[in-house]
This record gives C-alpha cells, structure tokens and sequence, in this order.
C-alpha cells in the first residue's frame, strides 16, 4: 500500500504574505482579520452560504458525505466545522459507537454550531475543540475521515495545514476538502 502524502502547494515567491479575499496582506495579520470576519456573520453564516452558493453547497456537502466512507463507529474530525452542517450528517453516521470532532479556531462559530446541534437534539457522540488547522491537537492516525468544508481558504498556511489533516488520518482513510475556489492545477 502507498503511503499517503499532503499535496505540495506552488509558492508565490512572497513567503510573508498569503491572500485574504481578493487581496494579499501578511501572513502575521490574516489569522486576526479571519477571526474578525466570522465572529462578525456566526450567527447568519447558514444564510450567507446559502445566499453565496445559491443553494447548491447543501448538494455538494451531501456529495461529500457520500463520498466520505464513514460507517458506524468511526471517529471522524470536521474541521472548520463552524455550524455543523457535515458534523451533523456524519453523527448520524457513526452513530452511538463513533465519535465526530467538530473544530473551528473561531470560539463564536463553534458556539453557533454547538447551540445549533443541541436544538436538533444531537449529542453523545460529538465533541467540540477550539483548534487551528495548521496545529490540530490531536494524535497521529485518529481519524477514518476528515473533512474541511469552506475553511481551507482562511487558513493562512495550507500546506502546514494540510500536513497536519494528513498526520491526524488514519492509513487508508478519506481527507474531504470542499471549497468554491478554483484549483490551481
């Protein structure tokens, strides 16, 4: 069996900056203007997606659950989680043996998603974290899947980023990316 390794990201020759929207600003200040932007929309985010995808997000993250192989009793690791729309999904999937991780590093959009679950009545097998997608706290091979959906852009290092997602999956297991940017290959 091969071993499993993060895609290589091009270099834009400007190691301190990264892009935020449609424009470049150090790498040292995008974490914060993030956090800005979402604190701000965590409790419209639903709509906002809804509003920039004109719907079809909810059809491609049912795409994505059906591609993710996630089966009774896996752990699996949504990162950028936010509102849980996938955690959602992959907790009736794992159902009372497994375990879904919802992480966000925005403590407000975890709130948003925590109080959204909790209403729909999920809970028992999903665990909410505050971390960083370039430093996730968890161990080496934990997860059967895990998933980004819409976040891999507001991570200010991607290649750290996905590094870490690689280090975290198990042998064999699915790394989801979903996002509306266009590939660079």
């Amino acid at each position: 069996m091969s071993e499993q390794h993060p895609p290589v990201f091009p270099g834009n020759g400007q190691d301190d900056v990264t892009h935020f929207g449609f424009r470049n600003v150090p790498k040292s200040q995008k974490a914060g203007q993030v956090a800005q932007v979402f604190h701000s929309v965590a409790g419209k985010y639903d709509l906002m997606n809804d509003l920039m995808s004109m719907g079809i997000h909810r059809l491609w993250k049912r795409f994505t659950i059906e591609l993710s192989g996630v089966r009774p009793g896996h752990q699996v690791l949504d990162i950028a989680g936010g509102t849980g729309d996938l955690t959602m999904k992959f907790s009736d999937l794992v159902g009372p043996t497994g375990k879904v991780f919802l992480a966000d590093i925005n403590a407000s959009m975890l709130q948003v998603g925590r109080g959204r679950l909790t209403d729909r009545g999920y809970a028992g097998n999903i665990e909410y974290v505050q971390a960083d997608a370039e430093h996730l706290p968890f161990p080496e091979n934990s997860f059967q899947a895990v998933s980004i959906a819409f976040g891999l852009r507001n991570v200010t290092d991607k290649q750290k980023a996905l590094e870490s997602m690689f280090r975290v999956l198990k042998p064999g297991g699915r790394l989801l990316v979903l996002e509306f940017s266009k590939p660079v290959q």
